[in-house]
């Protein structure tokens, strides 16, 4: 929802302040009084992503309605402005689902009204697909209009009715929100507002409180707010005007009656005759209990043997330190020095998790400095300590006792010492003398605590200390050697306790630093790493000449060059050793071209294994070296090679045979290698995700036709899979679905048809050693297919008497099937009655699910959709669905292991009906417009009508062979007609246009 303020009130008599004014965001459901068939209330698809809205999931030719009460004689005749939000879209299930745009001519959302307490409607305004761009499920569109002066004659009734129209031929989710339908006023507002919070007569309101009330009907453009400890008193607000319907008051007295008056007005004046309202504040809480009444410390050391946090309350959630360790029951103490202090702080004896301290300047809940802050949650048993927390004079600060729970609360001990001296500080910044291999340090003494003078020195013997620093400013000291990491201390003179240390360090940038100094590389031609390089990245500056084009966050770049001897080489990094930071994590970046316009061609992030391929022979490449990861920067051995040779079975049209072995022990597997292997122009797997994978190439010939198990196992070296396919190599035809599998894959082969098999591995090794093996599985049971469905009759009631007991022993994926990987069986099913059916599902072993499909036709399944009841491929247990006499519905069950189950499926008991009683029954026409004719052989006792949602709508009692049931009065949609024979019932649906 809008975060503003909306409400609903509608004058309910003829009075002088009558116009009509429905404003409705829905947050509170479906207003009282008012009607709805179809759209609800809820948080699905509410406008800005908060609140509530109406909405429905509505099928093809469904329409939803929300309706509001009939307001006697509230019209002014005076103009009429509308306004509402509304969306349209269709949800994808799945997790998480996705949601979509509807299709062109979706259908309409309208507002009508009327004037004769609904017996004739009129057009508000309509939207439909010409008006709507759909953007997201929070992102609702606007609709508005304004209705000249007179439309709605002043003195008439007015009822409105908002419709949402699906005719796009898929269901799809309408929502509304933000409903606005007002008249010009004519005179002042109504003095209806009233106190939400603190409500009128509360007793505990606290000191700092924000009053909020009910809009004012009469389309107040603003209130007057006055407040006062006496009966129409103002001495606290004096008529403060506001367009909210809030307003803050902060340092009420405890337990102090105040009176509120809040007068609406707009631009004919001030409500008259309004009704003043009052509360209570709370009573005073014990000190500590808030920021107001917080413990002062003007005395250290200041010393808690026990307190409790269960003692306080739970006023403030937020705190510039940490909000989520400020949501506990809280405990306030509250210093104002005279002079610079500096303290200790130490919690002890804790006795649950989840304690903090937080220090800050300023009460939690509108300070910004957070001063000091320690909060974990193994705190039970424990402590928490801060040490040397500077507190200014003439601040107040704010140490406050908090947890990271609501509901969690601890004893404790407290102690805060002052501290005899103030730690001063500074800050090292380092001044670069590479030219000499050396840099110096600026130290910028920013604070000299409680001293009046510091010593400042360092732990090398080449230096002196610097004595008798005064004032803050710069120091430099120096110099040292690059790669030198100097520790810093600075010292108060008058008491050592107080110091202060750093430490930093500087390495002047390596040679190749930049693309036009790089290190020429020698490559191996004899695929050996003879000729080494010894590489580092530390010290190193981001070369701004040459942007880098590769992800991470380092700037550390070295440059080498070669000249390619190859297509392809291997570059190998050895002995990667931090020397700053801990990761070794290396980007490298292939280039070509003159050094400030080079182009990048590959990134790679391995720091062991790399292989450059599409090499130009005789051209020069340039390779940059970072670290992946700033703060991190390395030593390093690089050698560049020339490839082994690749395998015969390099290409498709090299590939080894591959034979069946007699089971799944693998007796005739293949053991194969990607050493050396390049990537094939056979090979369909996408360049997005594998132009680094380097494949070999195996051969099938089925003996006989029927189900195969292909098997991979890696043994060791790169991450590899296999892929397989149909036909010859140059115009092979895709089998498997997944160019990342290593699973086994069971396919139905065609002895007159050729396979191969890829095996493929990643290029950031030099390969992998692998088995693979392929065998003959039993034949399928006949409904593993979808064409040899088997029928599963129906049972009479829950106790089964058709139950199918059966397994997924010798069952195979089905293309048919929801989850085309699981094995699958298929049932079909024909019920006997229109209406809902049960179907019970039981595992008895594994874990296998079921679905039922919309169809019967096998090449529809994946299509059709499922029966109303069923919305996911994985159900399992028992399950209702609305079904069709006479038609025939495709049940799978499917399975990813061994599974065994029981299935037997029944009609609603109303549904059983004596099949005389029915035998001439018959109904007509189906769509509906004006009237449904039913005729029985029998009386026929009763009819009653239901909508989608299970609400009854109608019901007659004819007590005769023939009727003829009037549904023009409902709205257009599906119904379901429930007809009562004989104390036997049979339901249908009908289409009402």
């Amino acid at each position: 929802m809008k975060k503003i303020t909306f409400y609903l009130m509608m004058l309910l008599g003829v009075t002088a302040f009558s116009q009509i004014e429905i404003v409705e965001n829905f947050d509170g459901g479906i207003p009282a009084g008012w009607t709805n068939s179809g759209l609800s209330s809820g948080t699905t698809g509410a406008c800005g992503g908060s609140g509530q809205a109406v909405s429905a999931n509505l099928f093809d030719a469904q329409t939803g309605t929300i309706t509001t009460p009939n307001y006697i004689g509230i019209s002014n005749g005076t103009a009429i402005t509308i306004n509402f939000s509304y969306n349209v879209f269709s949800v994808a299930f799945g997790f998480p689902p996705s949601f979509n745009a509807p299709p062109a001519g979706w259908g309409s959302i309208d507002l009508d009204y009327s004037t004769n307490g609904g017996t004739n409607w009129q057009s508000l305004i309509s939207v439909d697909d010409t008006d709507f761009t759909f953007v997201d499920i929070e992102n609702c569109a606007t609709a508005s209009t304004t209705l000249p002066m007179g439309t709605i004659a002043s003195g008439e009734d007015v009822q409105i009715r908002a419709s949402a129209i699906n005719t796009s031929g898929v269901r799809l989710y309408f929502v509304i929100d933000n409903l606005s339908i007002t008249q010009v006023a004519d005179t002042v507002p109504n003095c209806d507002a009233t106190l939400i919070s603190p409500a009128n007569g509360s007793t505990t309101a606290d000191s700092d409180t924000t009053l909020t009330w009910t809009a004012a009907t009469g389309l107040a453009t603003g209130y007057k707010v006055s407040v006062g400890t006496t009966m129409g008193g103002t001495e606290v607000v004096n008529e403060a005007t506001t367009t909210e319907t809030s307003y803050s008051l902060s340092g009420l007295s405890y337990e102090t009656l105040y009176y509120v008056n809040i007068v609406p007005f707009n631009s004919f004046g001030d409500a008259m005759t309004c009704t003043e309202e009052s509360f209570t504040t709370r009573v005073a809480p014990i000190a500590g209990a808030t920021c107001s009444t917080a413990v002062s410390i003007t005395n250290f050391p200041y010393i808690l043997p026990m307190g409790d946090t269960n003692d306080y309350e739970n006023n403030i959630d937020v705190s510039p330190c940490n909000n989520g360790y400020m949501r506990g029951k809280d405990v306030f103490y509250e210093i104002t020095p005279t002079e610079d202090i500096s303290i200790n702080i130490d919690l002890t004896s804790i006795t649950n998790n989840g304690a903090s301290i937080h220090v800050v300047q300023g009460c939690p809940d509108v300070a910004t400095e957070c001063v000091a802050y320690v909060g974990t949650f193994n705190t039970s048993g424990g402590s928490l300590n801060l040490s040397d927390v500077v507190l200014l004079a003439g601040n107040t600060y704010y140490v406050v006792l908090s947890n990271s729970s609501a509901s969690r609360t601890y004893t404790y001990s407290l102690i805060i010492q002052r501290n005899s001296c103030i730690n001063p500080t500074f800050t090292l910044a380092n001044v670069s003398d590479c030219g000499n291999d050396q840099f110096s340090i600026d130290v910028d003494v920013t604070y000299l605590g409680s001293a009046t003078s510091l010593t400042l020195s360092d732990d090398s013997a080449a230096t002196s200390d610097i004595t008798n620093i005064t004032s803050t400013g710069v120091v430099n000291i120096g110099p040292y050697p690059s790669g030198t990491t100097v520790n810093v201390s600075l010292t108060n003179d008058q008491d050592s306790a107080c110091l202060f240390d750093d430490s930093t360090f500087y390495y002047c940038p390596p040679e190749n630093d930049e693309c036009t100094t790089a290190t020429d590389l020698t490559v191996n031609t004899d695929g050996t790493c003879t000729t080494l390089t010894v590489g580092t990245n530390v010290g190193a500056t981001e070369s701004v000449a040459d942007p880098n084009s590769c992800t991470g966050t380092a700037t550390n770049d070295v440059w080498y060059s070669f000249v390619a001897t190859n297509e392809t080489l291997i570059l190998e990094y050895f002995n990667v050793t931090p020397i700053v930071g801990t990761a070794t994590s290396m980007t490298t970046e292939l280039l070509e071209g003159n050094c400030g316009t080079l182009t990048s061609l590959a990134c790679y992030n391995s720091n062991s294994y790399i292989v450059f391929n599409n090499l130009t022979v005789n051209n020069t490449y340039y390779v940059r070296n970072r670290s992946a990861f700033s703060g991190n920067e390395t030593n390093f051995v690089i050698c560049l090679k020339t490839p082994p040779a690749p395998p015969v079975n390099d290409e498709c049209s090299g590939a080894i045979a591959l034979t069946a072995s007699t089971d799944d022990q693998c007796n005739n597997s293949i053991n194969g290698t990607t050493v050396g292997a390049t990537r094939s122009a056979d090979s369909t797997c996408p360049d997005t995700s594998f132009s680094t994978f380097s494949d070999v190439w195996y051969v099938f010939n089925p003996g006989a036709d029927g189900f195969y198990e292909f098997s991979f196992t890696l043994n060791s070296g790169a991450p590899s899979s296999y892929y397989i396919y149909s036909g010859s190599c140059g115009s092979l035809t895709d089998i498997s679905s997944n160019c990342n599998s290593t699973s086994n894959q069971i396919l139905d082969l065609d002895s007159s048809e050729t396979y191969y098999v890829m095996v493929k591995s990643s290029q950031s090794e030099a390969g992998a050693d692998f088995d693979l093996c392929v065998y003959a599985l039993p034949p399928a049971v006949a409904n593993s297919d979808c064409s040899g469905a088997i029928a599963l009759i129906e049972s009479p009631n829950d106790q089964g008497g058709n139950t199918i007991s059966s397994n997924l022993d010798n069952a195979y994926p089905s293309a048919e099937a929801c989850n085309t990987s699981n094995e699958s069986v298929w049932y079909t099913f024909t019920p006997t009655y229109t209406g809902m059916y049960n179907f019970d599902f039981t595992r008895v072993s594994g874990s296998a699910s079921y679905t039922v499909y919309n169809t019967d036709n096998c090449s529809q399944a994946s299509t059709s959709g499922y029966v109303t009841g069923f919305s996911s491929c994985f159900n399992s247990g028992d399950k209702t669905a609305e079904l069709v006499a006479g038609t025939t519905y495709l049940i799978v069950v499917h399975a990813s292991s061994a599974a065994s189950f029981e299935l037997f499926a029944y009609p609603d008991p109303s549904l059983s009906v004596d099949t005389n009683t029915f035998e001439t029954f018959k109904y007509y026409p189906n769509p509906v417009v004006n009237t449904l004719t039913i005729e029985s052989g029998n009386t026929i006792s009763n009819v009653r009508i239901f909508n989608i949602v299970g609400q009854q709508v109608q019901v007659t009692a004819p007590n005769n062979l023939k009727t003829t049931v009037n549904m023009n009065a409902l709205e257009d949609g599906v119904y379901f007609v429930t007809v009562t024979i004989n104390n036997a019932q049979k339901t249908f649906k009908v289409i009402k246009k």
